[in-house]
């Protein structure tokens, strides 16, 4: 991978712009007294890829002024340039695709557009992700903990990573995954792989796991057996028996008809009491029957003076008119007379033939459900036999032996399928790139004629598991190395290397470009001549890394250094390779310098955040 910065650029709230300009394949560096904003170099190349922090000073000069803050840079041979508003809220960007850095930025993209150009120059794509379940993507940030290294962590004996780039939000499985990635030790493919199968580990334990407690349980059944049968006599839920396995086979047989009688006493119940409804409401039925054929006879009875009347009528009136009102009469009486008995002879029976038949169904029913009582020979359980079935019957339904077979069966479909899983993957072999790095940071140390105090006859060593830096001495480790400048030059000689694998290995995910804050920190309040041979030696270091890269590797590579040493010593010290962006002595000198804020406001136009 090609990547260098031409210019960090700041776009001010009073219309100026503050520029800084740095080389490739050199040691770039800014230098000056302190509190003039070196270290916010850091902190605006980080902001600027994206972070979710604002780490430049609040309530300072940088922050105070400071509309836009931007990075101009190379990556493959093409240009870019990130702009990002200093309100990290809004979350809102510039992006030139030529490199094209605008008098005043505006709002052109989404960053999540710009994190997928930039991931397509390194090479990532979709399928980088840290977890098959969370699928929580692998960005080109996160392989940046490869390119910084803070004030406070060059030096540190705990941390080699700072947290510039969230190294320190990492879980040790996803930190694990970025350097299997960044060391070539494993493809993106292989780790899906690896995660799945894992995966499958994780299922195949807990049904192991699940069997074992199936047996456990089993077994503690039959320790106990003697207990519970001696329990079962006392309750007399069954008689005496001869052995453990008789009692136990009763048990279970006494649990199956509980269950069964149960379950044929919920239907027989069911049935009762729907033929309790159906007489019940045939019954009602007949009732209201009753009643209308009681009207009915009613209206006989009141037409009965009719027949009176038709037998003595000639006798007391002969009317032909008055005959045929009679006549009429007559006939509506035996029309209601017959239509009683009609009802009488259909309904009437046929209901009564119904209410006999569920009634006969019920008696039937209710036999049924004292015969299924009977079965059990147990006409009433008590509350403590009752009880004790019930916990019986759970310990029985822990686990049938049918459970048994369909987990033991899954165990083994499942550990075949492991073992398919497990040929299909590539072993990770890390201790052969472990002496790769181990070679290379020796080599280093030789070459500089480099003794680390205290430890000379030690050579470092990269703990994978910890991530750290250790030193060996045929088997004896050390772990807890005394001296900050011990540890600094452990920190140089590490990232140097690690670097340099990078390179040769021709790794897409690693940006050939470190930068580094306060190599000095040990030695800046110190007098003794000794430590600033200590200290040139740390800068010789950096200036031969820029040497090896280009001369053995062919390749490029470009270093940024925020000191504070002067550049006129580091020319007398004959540096092949340090280039001088800025040097911050005198007042008002610094990243922003006092003559651009000092200049009238009104004069000066407002840099817009929308696109004009």
């Amino acid at each position: 991978m090609k990547f260098y910065i031409k210019h960090i650029i700041l776009w001010l709230k009073n219309g100026n712009k503050r520029t800084l300009d740095f080389e490739n394949n050199k040691v770039n560096i800014i230098t000056g007294k302190q509190s003039t904003g070196k270290s916010t170099i850091i902190e605006i190349i980080d902001y600027c890829f994206f972070s979710s922090q604002k780490n430049m000073p609040e309530g300072e000069i940088i922050d105070k002024n400071v509309e836009w803050y931007g990075i101009n840079f190379v990556i493959n041979d093409k240009v870019f340039t990130i702009a990002r508003h200093q309100e990290i809220k809004l979350n809102q960007y510039y992006f030139s695709s030529n490199g094209n850095i605008p008098k005043s930025p505006f709002i052109n993209i989404p960053e999540k557009n710009i994190q997928n150009k930039i991931d397509k120059e390194f090479s990532i794509d979709s399928n980088f992700i840290f977890s098959n379940k969370e699928k929580q993507s692998i960005s080109a940030r996160h392989f940046m903990i490869f390119n910084t290294q803070k004030r406070d962590t060059l030096s540190n004996k705990n941390n080699l990573f700072d947290n510039t780039y969230e190294s320190k939000n990492f879980l040790v499985k996803e930190l694990n995954k970025i350097f299997y990635l960044a060391l070539g030790i494993s493809s993106m493919e292989n780790l899906i792989k690896i995660d799945f199968h894992d995966e499958e580990q994780i299922k195949l334990k807990g049904l192991k796991n699940k069997l074992d407690n199936s047996n456990r349980s089993s077994f503690n059944m039959d320790e106990n057996l003697i207990k519970f049968c001696e329990e079962a006599q006392k309750l007399e839920i069954i008689n005496t028996i001869n052995s453990n396995e008789e009692c136990l086979s009763q048990l279970e047989q006494l649990i199956e008809r509980l269950d069964k009688i149960d379950k044929d006493e919920e239907n027989l119940f069911k049935e009762q009491l729907s033929l309790k409804l159906k007489i019940n409401q045939f019954e009602k039925y007949e009732s209201q029957y009753q009643k209308y054929k009681n009207v009915l006879d009613k209206d006989s009875d009141s037409l009965k003076p009719i027949e009176y009347l038709k037998k003595k009528f000639t006798e007391l009136l002969n009317d032909e008119l008055l005959d045929k009102v009679i006549d009429n009469l007559d006939n509506e009486l035996k029309a209601i007379q017959n239509h009683i008995k009609l009802q009488d002879s259909t309904a009437i029976n046929e209901l009564n033939n119904k209410i006999y038949s569920f009634k006969n169904q019920l008696i039937n029913i209710n036999i049924e459900i004292d015969k299924s009582i009977s079965q059990l020979k147990i006409t009433n359980l008590t509350q403590a036999q009752s009880f004790f079935l019930g916990k019986l019957k759970e310990k029985f339904n822990v686990y049938t032996s049918e459970e048994k077979e369909e987990l033991q069966n899954n165990i083994d479909e499942l550990t075949k399928s492991i073992e398919l899983q497990h040929k299909d993957i590539e072993e990770l072999d890390i201790d052969a790139i472990i002496c790769i790095l181990d070679y290379l940071m020796i080599e280093i140390l030789e070459k500089e004629n480099i003794r680390l105090e205290g430890y000379e006859k030690y050579q470092p060593s990269f703990d994978f598991k910890k991530k750290a830096i250790v030193l060996k001495e045929d088997k004896k480790i050390i772990k807890n190395i005394g001296s900050s400048s011990n540890h600094l030059f452990l920190h140089l000689v590490f990232f140097n290397a690690i670097h340099r694998f990078f390179i040769q290995k021709n790794i897409p995910y690693i940006l050939p470009f470190v930068i580094i804050d306060q190599i000095d920190s040990p030695y800046y309040s110190s007098k003794d001549n000794n430590e600033k041979v200590v200290f040139l030696n740390a800068l010789k270091i950096l200036d031969n890394q820029i040497t090896y890269c280009n001369n053995e590797l062919n390749e490029d590579f470009q270093i940024i250094l925020l000191e504070h040493i002067e550049w006129e010593e580091l020319e007398k010290s004959g540096f092949k390779n340090y280039h001088l962006v800025e040097e911050w002595r005198e007042d008002g000198d610094g990243l922003i310098p006092k003559k651009l804020i000092e200049d009238d406001i009104t004069t000066k136009r407002q840099p817009s955040l929308f696109n004009e």
